[in-house]
C-alpha cells in the first residue's frame, strides 16, 4: 500500500456520529465502535475513549489486511469484525456497532425479526438475523457477524448488541435508528400476540425498490 495522508475530515465525521449514537442512547461510556472505509483503508474509533473526549488524531487507520497505519491509541477491540464486513461486502462504506436496549433484548431472546415494518424491510432487509454467539473481539465473532448479516444492513449480535452498515456513515446511522425502533415494535407486538408479517414477495419488492431507487445519497 502506498503512503497515505491522514484525512481529518473522515476522522471528524466518525467523532460526529459517535456523538450522535451517544445522544440517541445507543451506547454508554466507551462502548460501541464506528468505522469508515477509504479505499484500501479503514478509519476506526480507538478503544476505551468516550466519544466526547475524542480528537481527530485519536482515530486509528488500518489497512484491510489489519496492519496499523496510524494509531496514537489502541484500535477498537472489534476491528476484526469491521475488516471482515468490508471484505465480504464491497457495497459497504461504513460500519456502526452499538448496544441499544431493545436491539440487545432481541439479541438475547430471538433468532430473527421477520418482515413486519415496511421501512425496516426497505432500509435493513427482509428478515433481520441474530448471529450465533462468539466472544467479543474474536475472529469467530467477525465470522458469525458476517454470516448473519448476509446482504442486509443490520445484524443483531447474540447476547451483545447491534451492527449496522451503509454506503455512507449517515446510512449506517439511520439503519441503527430503524433497527432499534423495529426491535421495540416487534417486541411490543409479541406481547400482544397477534403479529402480521409482510408477505415475502412484497418484502422482497420493497427491499429492491429501496436499493435501486429510493435510498438517499449523502
Amino acid at each position: 500500500m502506498s503512503e497515505f495522508t491522514f484525512r481529518k475530515d473522515i476522522a471528524r465525521e466518525i467523532i460526529d456520529y459517535g456523538l450522535k449514537i451517544s445522544a440517541e442512547g445507543f451506547t454508554k461510556g466507551t462502548w460501541g465502535n464506528i468505522s469508515i472505509k477509504d479505499g484500501e483503508k479503514i478509519y476506526i474509533t480507538p478503544s476505551g475513549i468516550p466519544y466526547e473526549a475524542l480528537e481527530t488524531d485519536d482515530i486509528c487507520v488500518l489497512g484491510l489486511d489489519g496492519n496499523i497505519l496510524h494509531a496514537k491509541k489502541k484500535p477498537s477491540s472489534e476491528f476484526l469484525m469491521h475488516l471482515e464486513i468490508y471484505k465480504a461486502r464491497t457495497d459497504v462504506g461504513a460500519v456502526i456497532h452499538t448496544h441499544p436496549v431493545f436491539s440487545t433484548v432481541v439479541s438475547i431472546s430471538l433468532k430473527s425479526i421477520p418482515p413486519v415494518v415496511e421501512d425496516a424491510v426497505m432500509i435493513l432487509g427482509e428478515e433481520l438475523m441474530v448471529s450465533n454467539y462468539a466472544l467479543p473481539g474474536t475472529a469467530e465473532l467477525a465470522h458469525e457477524a458476517v454470516k448473519a448479516l448476509g446482504k442486509n444492513h443490520c445484524v443483531f449480535l447474540r447476547n451483545h448488541g447491534l451492527v449496522t452498515v451503509g454506503e455512507t456513515i449517515h446510512e449506517a446511522f439511520v439503519a441503527s435508528q430503524v433497527a432499534e425502533k423495529t426491535a421495540q415494535i416487534y417486541l411490543e407486538a409479541l406481547k400482544i400476540g397477534n403479529v402480521s408479517v409482510i408477505p415475502y414477495e412484497h418484502a422482497k419488492a420493497l427491499r429492491e425498490k429501496y436499493l435501486s431507487s429510493y435510498r438517499q445519497k449523502y
